[in-house]
């Protein structure tokens, strides 16, 4: 794939032939959860419905939220760089090395030779913390992550509807050229070799970024990445967090919308920092509330399963990175988008 093409210019290729006779005969989970992180957005999770998506079926991200001290009992939670290096390599607040920890250091620019030599160091005392950096928009970095102990990270750069990264800045890269990119780099001999001998981390892929349909869901997993995270999707369930407000549609049907926002906006900013640090790189729209949780995750698991049963998959293993795909034209996705 030498160009970035977008999700849409992906048409995945069903197996000749299939074993599968149901899509029941699938399994889609991994320790019982769908492959799906829930973004750390503060639109999206707060401290009163954090247990009732901890309990579901996805795998939610506690967000940085301005005053709270960050909470490691349970679950993954997001802190900033600065956060990770008191907690992790300063060591400063006192944790338990031997207890167990997962953590996304949800900084920008997963780029950065310091985010690496942190996960490196942290590691050294805490062998039971598990690393999430991100985002990378260069299949280089891939490796990188790999040489650091890095356990998950997230592709892409600007994707997302409430991300104005690309737009502001130029840099972005499709998430379907990356994961091809990153496949070439896990298949290299020198680097398959070191993750065997436990020298490198086999460091999971995380497709992030404007994954706001089922089908892009789908094919992230069918081009190689080991989970998504989804943001809007879940913004438009009842039990997400946020501002909501009543609208009324030409007929007078009453259309209740959530406030959604990028957490760089002004908006994520105060919530996360109590104040504007920075030059905003997002925007907020108002999204309609459509869902509630367990049917949304009930839809994304029943077209995996389906999708699944098409590429004779009866396990994640045997889908993730390992179905054919050709590349079409808009002009094709559009006579099918219904």
């Amino acid at each position: 794939m030498d160009k970035c093409y977008s999700f849409d210019e992906i048409c995945l290729i069903p197996k000749a032939q299939s074993k599968i006779n149901s899509k029941k005969d699938t399994n889609p989970f991994i320790d019982g959860k769908l492959p799906i992180f829930v973004a750390p957005m503060t639109c999206i999770i707060d401290k009163k419905n954090w247990g009732t998506f901890l309990n579901s079926r996805v795998i939610p991200i506690y967000p940085v939220w301005y005053n709270e001290t960050p909470d490691f009992s349970h679950g993954w939670v997001a802190v900033t760089l600065k956060t990770f290096k008191e907690y992790f390599v300063e060591q400063s607040k006192n944790l338990d090395p031997d207890d167990e920890y997962n953590v996304l250091i949800d900084c920008a620019q997963g780029q950065m030779e310091s985010l690496y030599e942190m996960t490196s160091e942290a590691k050294k005392t805490f062998k039971n913390l598990k690393v999430m950096i991100g985002n990378i928009a260069n299949p280089g970095s891939y490796v990188e992550c790999c040489k650091h102990g890095v356990d998950f990270v997230r592709i892409g750069i600007g994707g997302g509807s409430g991300c104005t990264t690309a737009v502001e800045t130029g840099f972005h890269t499709s998430i379907p050229w990356m994961l091809y990119k990153i496949n070439f780099y896990r298949n290299l001999p020198y680097v398959k070799e070191k993750i065997y001998s436990g020298e490198y981390t086999e460091t999971k892929v995380i497709a992030d970024g404007g994954i706001n349909t089922v089908a892009k869901f789908i094919k992230s997993l069918a081009l190689g990445a080991d989970y998504v995270m989804m943001g809007k999707m879940f913004s438009q369930c009842v039990e997400a967090c946020g501002e909501i407000k009543t609208e009324f549609d030409k007929d007078s049907n009453s259309i209740d919308k959530r406030h959604y926002y990028g957490q760089s906006s002004i908006y994520g900013q105060m919530d996360r920092f109590g104040k504007i640090k920075s030059l905003p790189e997002g925007t907020d729209l108002w999204v309609p509330i459509t869902s509630d949780l367990s049917i949304t995750e009930r839809t994304l698991e029943e077209r995996l399963r389906s999708a699944m049963s098409y590429a004779g998959a009866f396990t994640l293993n045997d889908f993730i990175g390992k179905v054919d795909y050709e590349i079409q034209t808009i002009s094709e996705f559009n006579s099918y988008n219904k």
